[in-house]
């Protein structure tokens, strides 16, 4: 411990003499805006994998839901329209009757007077939801109506009709071939189900599709083309929202892979400028599970490593997420509570599942995991955002300030250490009295650490482990704002757009508003092969932009091809009020434009 002080104050309180390569800026003073967003909702990023109907957090309640601020996310607690058979659907009357037992014995859990909430999911198993003889989606949307209506005493927000349900598409025909067919009915399915509720249950929300492997650009789209293309298509007028699964790793079916950083952001780009293309508006998402996953992972004894693998991934994907507040209805790290089910006759070494936050002991006792130290970390951190800008795109930083305090989260992206000058703006560190550092991290050999430093007085530059977040929480004199920023995206009806050499793809921009001070960028989502050009000639309304050689999260080379966004900042003088033409050329042939989204930051005094 006392060799890590001795680092800590090298690097953060001494000002030795080191490249500005990476920097981080930050304005207390300048109140940010996403959208319409600025107080940070930890209803929407903080949640657990578990809902209130479960018993098996009760005893902890205090410390996990009021002392560390974690909040509910998910259960499989649906309709389950075919649970008692897979060819006939059970009566309405016995849709009512499991409703009313549902409410009363919900209303049994020790945590749902103190606990209990309307901003959770709710969903099924596919082979509960959807059976593929079964072709009368109006029955099915009315028996699950009639559970719906009174199975909750709080009805809960959100309703994804069924979980990951296109990697069980084979499930109900004999070859892959098939497995088209079999989603167009499934999102069926889903319009059906959404329709009803929306009519008898105005206070819930469904969406989906909750895709499991979100491999989009496999087989040249064609996975885009025949899942989420499809569903939305289908189903996506009648949804409210946008379901996806994010993990690094391999989850289900598809490559491993990290999706943190670029890749997670060209998928969700796609699918927001799909949105704008058929309906004008921006559906929001919801990440329903995010993380790290792999195959082999289940059924083996409890692995702190592990542990420390999934932390790193939930941090990064949150740091990308909390970009999002204007567009994202609620995003849940895929820890759960117990897991009790997995202690079953096909486990008889008594292994836990990955994910729990608490494990079952040999004596029969439960003892918490590491994947406890996420929501340690991020303990307290609420207020409202302030400007932040950071050079390098694996940085990732945020700050929130509330009464008396601030918080100011910066992310590494990369596996490798970094440092990064920390500079603040309109002398916003004047403000400073006192910091306390949270470092959350993992150690040479995979274990991870929260380390919390004390008695800080000032942040001038920090060392990033590979994979790091730090959180340097500061007692701060309060003061009032002195200038607002607003961020806003900005879509085109054009996108997925086949590449030729030398071939011009236009992109126009309307309804951008005047823009004189502040900053401004695009982010372009490609596809291509990895010996293929990243740099495209890009003009804004005629003027020659430069595309940088970086972008957020590794190098995609274990991957097939490169399917990632790249940021591209430019001279927001290149901006016109009302329309605006983005010009792209690539030099050689091969693969996809898929999204580009111009992002605006537009600062006011």
């Amino acid at each position: 411990m006392s060799k890590n002080y001795i680092i800590v104050f090298i690097f953060l309180i001494t000002v030795p003499f080191f490249s500005q390569e990476n920097e981080v800026k930050i304005d207390f003073t300048t109140q940010k805006f996403i959208g319409n967003e600025s107080e940070l909702n930890r209803a929407k990023y903080f949640a657990i994998h578990d809902s209130y109907t479960s018993w098996d957090l009760a005893s902890d309640g205090e410390y996990l839901f009021k002392n560390l601020g974690i909040e509910y996310g998910r259960t499989f607690g649906g309709p389950a329209p075919f649970r008692k058979s897979k060819t006939e659907l059970q009566s309405i009357s016995e849709a009512e009757g499991r409703s009313k037992w549902s409410n009363a014995n919900i209303k049994k859990s020790p945590l749902f007077k103190e606990f209990g909430t309307a901003d959770f999911v709710i969903t099924d198993h596919p082979r509960d939801a959807f059976q593929y003889s079964y072709k009368d989606y109006d029955k099915i949307a009315a028996y699950n109506v009639a559970f719906l209506k009174n199975a909750y005493p709080i009805t809960p927000k959100y309703y994804e009709v069924m979980n990951e349900p296109f990697v069980h598409a084979k499930d109900y025909v004999k070859t892959w071939a098939e497995t088209p067919a079999v989603i167009v009915e499934m999102s069926k399915v889903f319009k059906a189900v959404a329709d009803k509720v929306h009519q008898e249950i105005p206070g819930m929300q469904v969406g989906g599709y909750a895709s499991a492997y979100p491999e989009v650009e496999k087989d040249n789209f064609d996975y885009w083309n025949t899942r989420m293309k499809t569903f939305m298509d289908v189903a996506g007028e009648s949804m409210q929202f946008f379901a996806t699964h994010i993990y690094d790793g391999r989850n289900v079916q598809g490559d491993f892979t990290l999706r943190s950083g670029s890749n997670s952001e060209a998928i969700l780009d796609l699918i927001e400028a799909y949105s704008y293309k058929k309906w004008k508006v921006v559906k929001p998402h919801l990440i329903s599970e995010y993380g790290f996953t792999a195959q082999g992972l289940v059924g083996k004894p409890y692995s702190p490593k592990l542990n420390g693998t999934c932390l790193i991934a939930y941090n990064k994907i949150l740091m990308q997420l909390l970009d999002k507040p204007d567009r994202l209805v609620k995003a849940i790290p895929f820890i759960t509570a117990k897991a009790t089910w997995f202690y079953n006759d096909k486990n008889p070494d008594g292994y836990p599942y990955p994910w729990v936050i608490k494990k079952k002991e040999k004596d029969g006792s439960y003892s918490f995991t590491h994947l406890k130290k996420f929501y340690e970390l991020w303990k307290g951190i609420s207020g409202k955002r302030t400007e932040v800008a950071s050079n390098n795109p694996d940085i990732q930083i945020h700050s929130f300030i509330k009464k008396g305090k601030s918080f100011v989260a910066i992310n590494n992206l990369t596996d490798e250490k970094k440092e990064v000058k920390v500079s603040f703006l309109n002398n916003s560190d004047k403000y400073i009295k006192n910091i306390t550092l949270r470092r959350l991290y993992t150690t040479t050999t995979g274990l991870p650490r929260l380390v919390f430093y004390t008695n800080i007085k000032s942040l001038n530059t920090v060392n990033l482990k590979p994979g790091e977040t730090i959180i340097a929480e500061c007692d701060i004199t309060d003061f009032d704002f002195k200038n607002s920023i607003k961020e806003q995206n900005f879509y085109t009806e054009t996108y997925l757009q086949s590449i030729q050499k030398n071939k011009t793809l236009s992109f126009t921009f309307n309804e951008l508003p005047a823009v004189t001070n502040g900053r401004t960028s695009l982010k372009m989502g490609i596809g291509r092969n990895h010996d293929l050009s990243k740099k495209p000639k890009i003009t804004v309304n005629g003027n020659s932009i430069e595309v940088p050689n970086n972008w957020a999260g590794y190098d995609q080379a274990s991957r097939k091809l490169f399917f990632g966004v790249i940021g591209i900042p430019f001279d927001v003088k290149y901006l016109k009020t009302g329309e605006n033409i983005v010009n792209i050329a690539f030099p050689d042939d091969g693969g996809h434009l898929s999204s580009l989204i111009l992002n605006v930051e537009n600062k006011k005094n």
